[in-house]
C-alpha cells in the first residue's frame, strides 16, 4: 500500500474555505482529468467517472471545503475584524498567524484581543468572542489595509504540512482534504482493473456551512450506490473517550466504518466483509444518529444505498489536525474494492432493501 503524500499535501496546501472552494477544485480537476473528463456545477461541485458498463453506478464522495473565517470590517487604523466560516473555535486564535488571501495574493495577520495582564477575573476565565479579537495587519489606516484586503475575502490557517513522528502528519485542512484524497485514489484504483461498475468520485462544497453543494447533487443524481467520506475524531488522544465516541478509533488502524444510522446495513456489513477478504485495515463505530456530514442530504434523496466511512484526525477543526496518512489510502482502496464487489454478477437493489 503505497500513500501519494505529494497529493495530500498538495490538496491540503490549496486555501479553500466554504464558498472559496476554487483552488482545490482546480486541483481536483487536473487530477481527475487524467481519467476521466471532469464535470462541474456553478456551485462549484466537481466530479469525474471512470466507466463500466453503467451499473451499478457508484459514487465515492467527500466535501471539499475547509473551516475559515472572513473579513467583515476594516476600522480607522486598518485593523481588520472577521466572522467565521464553519465551526472555528474562537479560543483557538489569539495570538495566532492568520493569512487573508486577497485579490494580488495572501496577507499576513496577527490576531489580537485585549492583554491578559488587562482583562477582569471574568474576562480571564472565558475566550474572547469573535467581535473582540482583531487581526493585525501592521497597518495603521484603514486606506493602507484596504490596499492589501476587501470586505469577503476568505481566511485559513497558514497550510502547514507537518511531518510527526509514527508517519503522522499534522495540517489545518485533513478536515477534509483526506476525504478528498480518498476519492481520487479510488478513482485510480478503480481505473487500473474496472468492473462492470461506473464509478464516480464527487467532490462537493458548503459542507462546513449548509451542505448545500451535497443538496444539490442529491437533487440531480440517483446513483445506486454511494460512498461518502469525511474524517472522525480519534479516541486514542487523552482529551476523548472511546466510550463516549462510539467505540474506539486509533490513527494508524485504518478507515472508520459507521454501522447504524449512517447507512445501508447490508452495504455497510458487505463493506466489512470486503475489508476482511482484501485484508484492509478498517475499524467499526456505532452511529446511533446524525453523522454530521454529507451523508444525510445524500440518503434522504432515498436513491441509493449509502455507505458511510470516515478518517481518523485528532484535533479536528484546529490549526493543527493530526492524522496518518496510510489511513486515506486504505480508505480509497476500500472505497475500489466494494464498488467492485457491487459490480460483480447482475446488479440486484433488492440486496440492499431492508427486510423487516
Amino acid at each position: 500500500m503505497t500513500t501519494d503524500l505529494d497529493l495530500l499535501r498538495d490538496l491540503c496546501a490549496a486555501p479553500a474555505p466554504t464558498g472559496f472552494e476554487a483552488p482545490v477544485q482546480d486541483l481536483v480537476r487536473r487530477r481527475i482529468s487524467t481519467l476521466s473528463q471532469p464535470s462541474g456545477d456553478p456551485l462549484g461541485n466537481v466530479w469525474g467517472t471512470v466507466a463500466g458498463k453503467g451499473t451499478p453506478n457508484v459514487v465515492v464522495t467527500a466535501h471539499a471545503d475547509q473551516i475559515g473565517l472572513i473579513v467583515t470590517y476594516v476600522d480607522e487604523h486598518g485593523f481588520v475584524s472577521f466572522d467565521k466560516i464553519g465551526g472555528v473555535d474562537p479560543q483557538l486564535l489569539p495570538g495566532r498567524n492568520l493569512i487573508i488571501h486577497g485579490t494580488d495574493g495572501p496577507v499576513n495577520g496577527v490576531v489580537g484581543r485585549k492583554p491578559s495582564h488587562k482583562m477582569s477575573k471574568d474576562e480571564r476565565a472565558k475566550a474572547a468572542d469573535l467581535s473582540d479579537q482583531w487581526l493585525d495587519l501592521g497597518c495603521s489606516t484603514r486606506d493602507e489595509a484596504l490596499k492589501l484586503v476587501q470586505i469577503g475575502d476568505p481566511i485559513t490557517f497558514p497550510s502547514n504540512f507537518l511531518p510527526l513522528a509514527g508517519g503522522r502528519y499534522a495540517s489545518p485542512a485533513f478536515d477534509n482534504r483526506a476525504g478528498v484524497y480518498v476519492c481520487l485514489r479510488a478513482l485510480e484504483h478503480y481505473a487500473g482493473a474496472p468492473a462492470d461498475a461506473d464509478l464516480t468520485a464527487l467532490l462537493t462544497v458548503h459542507e462546513e456551512t449548509t451542505f448545500m453543494g451535497a443538496k444539490a447533487m442529491a437533487i440531480r443524481w440517483q446513483p445506486d450506490v454511494i460512498i461518502v467520506v469525511d474524517v472522525d475524531f480519534a479516541s486514542d488522544d487523552p482529551g476523548l473517550d472511546a466510550k463516549k465516541l462510539g467505540g474506539e478509533v486509533k490513527l494508524g488502524a485504518g478507515p472508520v466504518i459507521h454501522r447504524g444510522a449512517a447507512g445501508n446495513l447490508a452495504l455497510t456489513d458487505l463493506a466489512i466483509q470486503v475489508a476482511k477478504d482484501e485484508g484492509i485495515p478498517v475499524q467499526i463505530k456505532a452511529m446511533p444518529g446524525n453523522t454530521s456530514t454529507d451523508a444525510e442530504e445524500l440518503m434522504a434523496a432515498g436513491s441509493a444505498a449509502t455507505l458511510s466511512f470516515s478518517l481518523p484526525v485528532r484535533n479536528m477543526h484546529s490549526a493543527f489536525e493530526v492524522m496518518q496518512p496510510d489511513d486515506a489510502e486504505a480508505g480509497a482502496l476500500l472505497a475500489a474494492a466494494v464498488t467492485r464487489k457491487v459490480a460483480e454478477g447482475a446488479w440486484d437493489a433488492g440486496r440492499f432493501v431492508p427486510r423487516i
